[in-house]
């Protein structure tokens, strides 16, 4: 199956173009000839034949992560296909671009842009976090960030995602894409929630700033408070659930960009106190809350993560 573009797989995806390609995986776009649906099939491949079964098992987590989880940032899964040595995972097509060739096409994302991507993300781990056991995702990277044309995010490859055990005290196997994964996926401890808050910091740096952080030291001035404690090596020592890097990035977003705004919140020192909780007497009384990340669509999961 060397070229299968305009032939039909599996008896019903006729495969109409390539459009992705990575170091284990190729992604076409196809059409469903019975009920005529655009879908993604992503195809397993390797060279090396004792490649195989590290492959077909990353295939089978992606399948069993995905399949019944429900959220707007997770990629939905239809099928499993096998045909003779070819594996196929048919799943639902994204129209978009991923942040990596949009950075590379247009340059950085502005902070509102960036900010609105990040606050997706966060929203997406919480809910994979807050599953049981929890599903840590451990590939977080800007190529594995879908922008699609309405602002909405997809987050792509869940190959090496794993369910958290309390059983074990180190990872197996050494996981990850180098820079992006927290120090603890190359084997000194098991990865938690908090590997993927790492990998939300680095993220943002990059995006922010178009260069990664220097021996996980920030680089930057602005919204350094929140990336440092994101990229902390200690996983003791980062924020702990995706939830609080989330109300951490909206503090430095208010601080940094929304006093920009003719709109934005007033803070005045005494705006947080000790505990992070809000002190609401020192708040602008007429701030449209319809304005800050998080409230803006209305929807009750993204406004909890906004309080």
């Amino acid at each position: 199956m060397a070229d299968i573009i305009n032939n039909i797989v599996g008896g019903r995806y006729y495969i109409l173009e390539l459009i992705g390609r990575g170091g284990s995986a190729i992604v076409y776009k196809a059409r469903d000839i019975h009920n005529g649906g655009i879908y993604a099939l992503k195809k397993y491949i390797t060279s090396d034949p004792a490649n195989r079964k590290r492959l077909l098992e990353g295939m089978e987590r992606e399948l069993e992560v995905l399949k019944n989880c429900t959220h707007p940032v997770l990629p939905k899964i239809f099928d499993l296909i096998k045909i003779e040595d070819a594996f196929f995972l048919v799943m639902e097509y994204i129209d978009g671009i991923d942040l990596k060739k949009y950075v590379d096409e247009y340059g950085t994302l502005s902070t509102k842009m960036l900010v609105k991507v990040m606050e997706q993300v966060c929203s997406g781990f919480y809910y994979l976090h807050s599953l049981s056991p929890a599903i840590v995702y451990r590939d977080l990277k800007p190529a594995n960030i879908i922008l699609c044309k309405d602002g909405r995010i997809k987050l792509i490859d869940f190959g090496i995602a794993k369910r958290y055990r309390t059983d074990i005290d180190v990872d197996k196997l050494a996981l990850g894409s180098k820079g992006f994964a927290a120090p603890e996926q190359f084997g000194f401890m098991q990865t938690d929630i908090r590997s993927d808050i790492y990998s939300v910091g680095v993220v943002f740096h990059e995006m922010l700033t178009g260069k990664m952080p220097e021996g996980n030291k920030c680089i930057c001035y602005d919204y350094k408070e929140f990336i440092q404690k994101c990229i902390n090596i200690s996983p003791e020592n980062r924020f702990q659930t995706a939830c609080q890097a989330y109300k951490e990035l909206m503090k430095n977003y208010i601080h940094y960009d929304a006093k920009l705004n003719e709109n934005a919140v007033k803070f005045t020192n005494s705006a947080y106190k000790t505990t992070g909780k809000q002190d609401t007497a020192s708040v602008k009384k007429d701030y449209d809350y319809s304005k800050m990340p998080g409230f803006r669509s209305g929807a009750l999961w993204q406004k909890i993560l906004g309080v």
